[in-house]
């Protein structure tokens, strides 16, 4: 499971789970620890949850997400913290990590593959790649 930390700010994350629910066609249901938010059929394994704790929210994806369900993930969790000035923390296998969040850089698939990407070249760069697309939907060839 990965998992990003997004402090509580001044905003309700529900006014902003449905703007993304509008942009980026996901199903946004409450849930008693807080939201799941799933996109269509072909792009979601298991959807991103969204914990409320008290001062913060835990957003999650399993291990074997689709890369579509990562890359929402990344960009609605670095959205949020860039909009309202906050830190990120990234709670992961090797450990926690506070980071400023780059909205930039996950506004959308392609630059979320950049991103990912950033440190290849070559064929390894290409077969990644490749990989990435080929894992956004439940289904791969």
């Amino acid at each position: 499971m990965i998992t990003i930390i997004v402090p509580k700010g001044d905003y309700e994350l529900a006014d902003e789970l449905q703007l993304f629910s509008e942009a980026w066609d996901l199903t946004v249901r409450r849930t008693a620890e807080g939201y799941l938010l799933q996109p269509e059929y072909l792009m979601s394994i298991h959807g991103i949850s969204a914990e409320e704790q008290p001062a913060e929210w835990r957003f999650t994806r399993e291990i074997d997400a689709t890369t579509w369900e990562d890359f929402l993930l990344m960009h609605i969790t670095h959205y949020l913290a860039g909009k309202h000035g906050l830190l990120l923390q990234y709670e992961t296998v090797k450990g926690i990590r506070w980071t400023e969040p780059t909205p930039q850089e996950f506004a959308t698939f392609d630059l979320y593959v950049g991103r990912v990407l950033r440190g290849h070249e070559g064929l390894v760069r290409d077969m990644k790649k490749n990989w990435i697309y080929a894992h956004r939907t439940r289904y791969t060839h």
